[in-house]
């Protein structure tokens, strides 16, 4: 009996520490639009002294009014720290912004493409697998390319 009380309580943790959790730091759905750039950019044209290192690999969106918010890196927006032809176009991005946070967890984007707003994905042509940043393909170990998802009619 006292060896199965500490797979109760990791049971219990599993349902209850999310909820504990989520409830301390309130998450607002944003859908925004911009550029996605790299800080240094935004940085240089306003002039402030910086050290680049730092600061050379974070990716922001900046917004139409000049405003800058900085991207979390993770599986939903990796493609654009990796891939820079996704950057330094219009973009629109829906995200969570968390309270206390300065940070944009994305759930989506897309980026201009044609005049028209795309979502891009990387392709295995032979396996006809995509995903969301560019990788080789798991199947083939192939190349994957950057292609903009099709539309749906």
């Amino acid at each position: 009996m006292i060896s199965t009380l500490p797979g109760w309580l990791a049971l219990v943790l599993t349902f209850v520490a999310p909820d504990a959790i989520s409830s301390t730091r309130p998450v607002e759905s944003v859908t925004l639009k911009g550029r996605v750039v790299d800080l240094t950019t935004v940085l240089r044209a306003s002039e402030i002294a910086f050290d680049g290192e730092p600061v050379a690999k974070q990716v922001v969106l900046q917004e139409e009014d000049g405003m800058v918010s900085p991207l979390l890196s993770d599986e939903a927006s990796r493609a654009l720290f990796l891939d820079e032809r996704l950057r330094d176009r219009p973009a629109e991005v829906v995200a969570r912004r968390h309270k206390g946070l300065p940070y944009l967890q994305l759930i989506s984007f897309k980026v201009e493409e044609d005049g028209r707003m795309r979502t891009p994905e990387y392709y295995c042509e032979v396996c006809s697998i995509s995903v969301r940043y560019p990788q080789i393909c798991s199947c083939c170990q192939g190349p994957m390319v950057l292609r903009m998802r099709p539309e749906a009619d």
